[in-house]
């Protein structure tokens, strides 16, 4: 049996499996790509297109091509309806594009894809990491493990053979930013602070440059390309911004051109003015990187690796930001693009070893790894409660940082006397912060209480994680004894609202 890891980028799926010797090998498509853009096409005829085909098709029919579907996950927007009314999410999208990957690679070994590792970004929500596993258990995998995606890329550039070490990772995909500091203590592998953005990804920097695109070619030609009536030309455009990304991340300039209606832009754009338009956003990241090593308690003396990846952190002005931040290169040893699907096979070794299950490959048994990751939480989670101003607060239950797995109880007094019910709701958010600001996860409540006049403490709230971070909740009221295992109801509505 075959367990692969597969890092789901929003711009890009890379699929390892490990070699009888435990070591990641990169699984090429049908095609013979490293990797299979992340793009999904819905044919008139019914058929579904991944990858680069999808792209392509996508030139001739854009409303029908599906992209940068990874911010949708974990909320209920519709990314595309069929012809016959059925409506497609970001899960449905991840779902069909995790089937081809599984297609894939048990043509490519032979072997039948029953369990899966699936790389996720550090910031992923519980709603999200639930999404996650339900579309591969929709397509015929079980997923054994969902690391985080830098601890993942840090775990595939060896980072644990560093003895005694102190890295960032860097970790700029098309739709997400992570950043974590990872400390190596003899075969620990200690995960001491995360952070990032869900919303800066290599997506916004291509949106800028086409902004800056589209107001040359109006300068020069009297008229602005639309979406709508020149869906062609901005599908062009998205790949020439590709194009010159890569260009002007080894040489100074780079040529672009585009066509519409007869009319034509070239143009030359420096690296220098690539990066001045891009700089603001660049400029958040490092902003958010710094707060993770504020984070971490430590001077940034102390940082001794860099390890940048993702595709988007090749880019010159993030390159030149992040070296002048830390004081240091980016490490050569860096494998940007691939780090964190090899990293997920160590992931899956590490996880059957907890599990006290053997991982084989074909009739190998496989020594049980060494190493002992401890990864944390990447946001506070807590109850909304009301405070002594009368004012809906979160109250912290699962701090930031919290070690993953853990589990912490909290007891909470009720709001009124004889009060029968209660509904619990779950936020994301700091301590104290107000309710409205943030993230509502979901609710779950406590029936059948006996009335009681006073309103002292009485419900005893326990939060739980288990090793993929995932959140299960049991509630208690500690005067009757009545407890009861609860599933939280997610409130997906609620968190596309509250991320808008």
């Amino acid at each position: 049996m075959m367990i692969p890891s597969i890092d789901a980028g929003n711009s890009r799926f890379k699929c390892d499996v490990a070699d009888v010797a435990g070591n990641p090998k990169l699984i090429t498509n049908r095609f013979g790509e490293p990797f299979t853009p992340s793009a999904v096409f819905f044919a008139p005829d019914g058929e579904i297109i991944v990858g680069t085909e999808a792209i392509n098709a996508g030139f001739v029919e854009p409303s029908r091509l599906v992209v940068n579907w990874k911010r949708a996950m974990g909320t209920d927007e519709p990314l595309y309806t069929a012809d016959d009314g059925t409506v497609y999410h970001a899960m449905d999208i991840l779902a069909i594009l995790l089937k081809d990957a599984k297609d894939n690679i048990e043509a490519k070994t032979g072997q039948v894809v029953n369990e899966v590792v699936i790389t996720v970004p550090a910031n992923y929500t519980d709603l999200q990491k639930q999404q996650t596993i339900d579309a591969a258990q929709k397509v015929g995998m079980k997923v054994l493990t969902l690391p985080h995606e830098p601890t993942a890329a840090a775990l595939g550039n060896e980072l644990y053979k560093q003895s005694n070490s102190t890295a960032l990772v860097y970790d700029l995909g098309g739709g997400t930013f992570d950043v974590s500091i990872v400390q190596t203590k003899g075969n620990v592998f200690d995960i001491i602070a995360t952070g990032g953005d869900p919303n800066i990804g290599g997506r916004d920097f291509n949106d800028r440059i086409s902004e800056k695109l589209l107001e040359e070619f109006e300068s020069v030609n009297g008229f602005r390309p639309s979406e709508d009536n020149h869906a062609i030309f901005f599908q062009e455009m998205s790949q020439k911004i590709e194009q010159l990304k890569i260009s002007l991340s080894v040489q100074a300039q780079s040529q672009v051109v585009l066509f519409c209606q007869g009319k034509q832009l070239q143009m030359t754009v420096t690296r220098e003015q690539f990066n001045s338009w891009v700089r603001d956003i660049a400029e958040k990241t490092i902003q958010k990187t710094r707060q993770v090593i504020e984070d971490a308690n430590l001077d940034i003396s102390q940082i001794d690796e860099i390890y940048a990846v993702g595709g988007g952190s090749m880019m010159p002005i993030v390159v030149e930001l992040l070296e002048e931040l830390i004081c240091k290169k980016i490490s050569k040893r860096c494998e940007p693009h691939s780090a964190a699907a090899f990293g997920g096979i160590l992931s899956g070794r590490l996880e059957k070893q907890h599990r006290g299950e053997k991982y084989t490959i074909g009739n190998v048994v496989l020594p049980a790894p060494t190493t002992i990751v401890h990864e944390i939480l990447s946001h506070t989670i807590g109850v909304l409660t009301v405070n002594e101003d009368n004012n809906e607060v979160c109250s912290e239950i699962l701090s930031k940082k919290t070690p993953v797995p853990s589990i912490q109880t909290k007891v909470f007094q009720l709001g009124q006397p004889n009060q029968t019910e209660v509904i619990i709701k779950v936020l994301e958010g700091e301590d104290g912060k107000d309710a409205g600001d943030c993230l509502t996860l979901g609710h779950f409540e406590l029936n059948g209480l006996p009335p009681r006049p006073d309103m002292i403490g009485r419900i005893e709230v326990t939060f739980s994680l288990d090793n993929n971070g995932l959140l299960t909740a049991k509630a208690r009221d500690i005067a009757s004894g009545k407890e009861e295992q609860m599933q939280i109801d997610y409130d997906i509505k609620a968190k596309q609202a509250d991320a808008a």
